[in-house]
């Protein structure tokens, strides 16, 4: 879980330091071994996570949730990845 989780911060990094948003980033990343893990559209959370402390956001920032549910079709859609919440 360790690696996962520095392989998508530092993936993120590079793309917030590229300019694209969460949600771009969250469809461009390729997630390698971790593409057989469950529900892997929701690295959009994870990225969004990661964004959110490169801006800086304080831990505690609300989510919109009902956004996320559908960012996380997105980037699974987008990625031909079946979508499971």
């Amino acid at each position: 879980m360790k690696e996962y989780l520095e392989y998508v911060r530092d993936e993120s990094r590079r793309c917030f330091d590229q300019g694209l948003t969460s949600l771009e980033a969250s469809k461009r990343i390729d997630l390698g071994p971790y593409a057989e893990w469950n529900a892997p559209g929701k690295i959009y959370l994870n990225v969004e996570r990661a964004y959110r402390e490169f801006r800086q956001e304080p831990e505690d920032a609300p989510w919109n949730t009902l956004e996320c549910f559908d960012l996380i079709y997105e980037v699974a859609k987008a990625k031909g990845i079946k979508v499971e919440f």
